[in-house]
């Protein structure tokens, strides 16, 4: 069931265009549901009827049925439900077209009139992936024309991917260059990944999952409760840039491959992409952020012999197989593993914990059980590879990175929030490094990290920085 949004400010024609999309769309075939987002209460029954006097009495669900329909009324009687939550009660469908629900995480359409007085919405929402206007507007995403219902079902119907690839894919894919001919990205993304096992609060915070973009040197960020919903964001963010030729470097903030040896013992392989396909096959990461990522890793111990290399530091979160503490309970040299990769020990990226750990301060080896499967899953789109366990010359070049190198601009930032200050920087100065065909020196490293990993820009920090106050 594919999902996608019309947003726009009021009386900018989101109802009509909607009404009139239903109508092409299923005209053409295809079966179609809508949501439609409002912010008062919504009652479709009346005081002194049957049902409103069931639902007074304190039913949970009420349903009017009919000989040509039926309705469920619900009192959640709490906090307002997610879209997916409502999604999840809906019957399947090829397209779901929602109204409204700007901040969620799905494409959309902005629905833009002139004259309303009313500043654009697209030029800070990545998410916003086209404009039906009627007015000449001057934004970095495709102009539509709001009259014209067919060319903008067809956008949609394209980005959902409801019609062929083929129809939305330039013949002659475009691979931007930098000043100095090499090869640069269109477009850069930055995560800052979260292992939480509970959804983040829907007010932006810090707990949570925030993406930093700059497309064609346009900067913006979105935040995400939970992982399914960044990983869903990612994945049409780039179904998107692939449809339209465009090349895009993707960072993440957790370790993309263990200390030295580790593959091995666990998959017989010296290769980090069998370790992340192995956890793609026994994490469990569920919607709402509950995941087995403690259990996975007490497997991995008890499967080593029982004493490491995981460990965690709250005596609650330990069972058998994974320790409280690791001082006389991990024994990393009989396994032959080091506490920390060449990255870590070799001063380039602050202090960092080791990979091991898995709960407490700083600690970001949760990160890295519950985001390398994502790492799996992306690394088998068309045209992907991952550095620097391959050379960086995909149409999605995916890389492990380290926001704190900027720590000098996130804290001259003046942002309340950290990680989105991060995300932010580091996606521009990347992306600003790249459009002068400096980024090549970031992608060299040494020997170890073809089985380890390396961080992105790491010596690189005042490159970087000053990558900031270019115009």
């Amino acid at each position: 069931m594919k999902l996608y949004g019309v947003i726009g400010w009021k009386n900018a024609g989101k109802t009509s265009l909607m009404e009139r999309l239903v109508a092409h769309i299923t005209a053409r075939g295809f079966s179609v549901s809508t949501v439609k987002h409002v912010h008062h209460d919504v009652d479709l029954d009346q005081p002194g009827k049957d049902t409103f006097r069931h639902r007074a009495a304190g039913a949970s669900e009420v349903v009017l049925a009919s000989a040509h329909r039926f309705a469920i009324l619900h009192e959640h009687r709490g906090p307002e439900p997610d879209l997916s939550a409502v999604l999840a009660r809906m019957a399947p469908v090829d397209l779901v077209l929602v109204e409204g629900y700007k901040r969620d995480s799905h494409a959309k359409v902005e629905v833009f009139r002139e004259g309303e007085g009313r500043s654009l919405i697209a030029p800070g929402d990545l998410t916003v992936r086209a404009v039906a206007t009627d007015a000449a507007v001057d934004v970095a995403v495709p102009v539509l024309d709001l009259n014209d219902t067919a060319a903008v079902a067809d956008f949609i119907l394209r980005e959902a991917g409801l019609v062929p690839v083929s129809q939305a894919v330039p013949a002659a894919p475009h691979v931007p260059r930098g000043k100095g001919g090499e090869a640069a990205f269109d477009t850069v993304m930055i995560a800052d990944w979260s292992s939480s096992k509970e959804l983040s609060s829907k007010k932006e915070s810090e707990n949570a999952i925030w993406i930093g973009v700059v497309r064609d040197g346009i900067t913006s960020t979105t935040y995400h409760r939970g992982r399914a919903a960044a990983e869903t964001f990612i994945q049409n963010f780039l179904d998107a840039e692939e449809r339209e030729g465009r090349r895009t470097l993707l960072g993440f903030d957790f370790a993309m491959a263990y200390p030295a040896g580790f593959a091995r013992l666990l998959t017989g392989r010296a290769d980090p992409r069998a370790v992340w396909h192995w956890l793609e096959q026994h994490i469990v990461d569920n919607p709402d952020n509950s995941n087995n990522r403690l259990d996975v890793a007490a497997r991995i111990n008890l499967q080593l012999g029982g004493r490491g290399p995981f460990w965690v530091v709250n005596e609650g979160l330990s069972q058998p197989g994974l320790p409280f503490g690791k001082i006389g309970k991990i024994d990393l040299p009989a396994l032959g593993l080091s506490n920390m990769r060449a990255i870590e020990t070799s001063g380039l990226a602050g202090k960092p914990t080791s990979v091991w750990q898995l709960t407490g301060p700083g600690a970001v080896g949760s990160q890295s059980l519950v985001g390398l499967p994502l790492v799996h899953r992306l690394s088998q789109r068309n045209g992907a590879t991952v550095w620097p366990f391959e050379a960086p010359t995909g149409r999605l070049v995916i890389a492990e990175v380290y926001p704190s190198l900027l720590a000098r601009s996130v804290a001259a930032s003046g942002d309340d929030i950290k990680d989105r200050a991060q995300v932010r920087l580091l996606a521009r100065a990347l992306w600003q490094l790249g459009s002068k065909g400096q980024l090549p020196p970031l992608f060299d490293t040494p020997p170890e990290a073809q089985e380890e990993g390396w961080i992105l820009g790491a010596g690189h920090a005042a490159l970087l920085e000053q990558a900031l106050t270019w115009a």
